[in-house]
């Protein structure tokens, strides 16, 4: 009740702010022309998060909720049943029910051509041969029928005597290999480097992009990005849009790749650096001189520590923060209540998860602006099996969205 309570006190403060506008100019502006408003949220239109279909339709009620001058969705991948790709149903959607007559997405695809290839590696051997002489020593003065048991009871102290890596390598299959007649295979593997070719990366989705950059102004400097990134393609794409009051901005929507269980495979060392690289070529978009305000939003997988939120995966945000830019969801006190937007609470996440905060909207001028944020899309559903006479309790996605609202200050 608290929280629904606070939505409804920010969307009535928001809709009293428009209207006084009616009568407020401020150096020939009303102030509904120098405010902007902005919403992020991912959808996670995937079949990974169950009730893919139900939550499509059930996003139409929820986007309505949203009145916001720029919307940025993240994860719209694959098709619906008839073939047409999710981003583009939910770009034509956003265009005829909600007036957001302009949007941007990378239109991307595992038959271009310039999609890069990862570099040649040579991982050194696990063992040198002068690592591994006193233990071929020992085992063919010792024990000559590679008994496991002599090994251990003879030879064992050479083994622990050996560098963690080649000590693995050589027990990878256990003392019982070498006693079974693996003895010289198991040299040869731990004496032998190991060369991985470069191999073009291709991504899920047939390499489509699921990031999706929407707006209710017109639209200039179009520059899709695309990331480097592994498994599923994940993009940045920018523009620049002007406001009366306020200026040309340019706005940046993204969803960094997630940090998962699955093994790294990609241009990097791990899913962290993967993601500060992307964090890296966010940065390096080029900005036109007469810009007055950057503005970064989307899914960054990962939050600082703030109120009653728990630091999860921090680098990224602080990568940013380092570069000077400002999330106002953030600008709390230290025992301040802040809501998460991926929570336990919610149906599509488990109840051992903790509350984080993995969405953002962030400005690179903070000076001459006041900001107000809030949670939004706290929509939960219920699905009613008929057959089995059970009830499924849903919301349209794992996370929760964030608006933030942007306005010259009055001077």
């Amino acid at each position: 009740m608290k929280k629904s309570l606070k939505i409804c006190i920010f969307a009535a403060l928001f809709t009293t702010f428009a209207l006084v506008s009616c009568s407020n100019n401020i150096e020939g502006f009303e102030t509904s022309d120098r405010m902007l408003s902005l919403t992020t949220f991912n959808a996670k239109m995937t079949d990974d998060l169950a009730f893919k279909g139900k939550r499509f339709q059930k996003m139409r009620t929820v986007l309505a909720e949203n009145s916001s001058d720029i919307l940025c969705i993240q994860d719209l991948y694959g098709q619906n049943k008839k073939g047409v790709k999710v981003i583009d149903e939910v770009r034509n959607m956003l265009k005829n029910d909600y007036g957001y007559d302009y949007a941007l997405y990378a239109k991307t695809s595992n038959e271009d051509e310039d999609l890069e290839y990862t570099a040649a590696q040579t991982i050194p051997a696990s063992c040198t041969m002068e690592d591994l002489s006193p233990i071929i020593s020992c085992v063919m003065t010792n024990c000559s029928d590679y008994d496991a048991a002599c090994i251990v009871q003879n030879c064992w102290q050479s083994f622990l005597e050996l560098s963690g890596e080649c000590r693995n390598c050589m027990l990878g299959n256990g003392v019982e290999a070498i006693a079974n007649g693996n003895y010289q295979e198991i040299l040869e593997t731990c004496l032998q480097d190991t060369r991985i070719p470069a191999k073009r990366l291709e991504y899920e989705f047939s390499g489509n992009s699921g990031v999706l950059l929407a707006s209710k102004l017109p639209m200039s400097n179009k520059t899709p990005v695309k990331l480097r990134s592994y498994g599923r393609m994940r993009p940045a794409v920018a523009a620049n849009v002007e406001k009366d009051g306020i200026g040309r901005l340019q706005i940046i929507c993204t969803g960094l790749s997630p940090i998962t269980e699955t093994d790294y495979d990609g241009f990097g060392e791990s899913w962290e650096d993967e993601q500060l690289t992307q964090i890296g070529q966010i940065l390096e978009i080029p900005v036109q001189e007469d810009v007055v305000q950057r503005i970064i939003l989307g899914d960054f997988d990962g939050n600082l520590a703030a109120g009653n939120i728990r630091e999860n995966n921090p680098a990224p945000i602080a990568l940013l923060e380092e570069n000077g830019w400002y999330d106002p969801y953030f600008d709390v006190e230290p025992k301040e209540e802040l809501d998460c937007t991926r929570c336990p609470e919610n149906p599509l996440v488990s109840d051992e998860a903790p509350e984080s905060v993995p969405d953002h909207i962030f400005f690179l001028e903070k000076k001459g602006y006041e900001f107000s944020s809030e949670r939004i899309f706290l929509n939960e559903f219920t699905d009613f099996d008929k057959e089995h006479q059970t009830k499924t309790s849903y919301s349209v996605s794992d996370h929760y969205g964030i608006t933030t609202v942007m306005s010259v200050e009055n001077k």
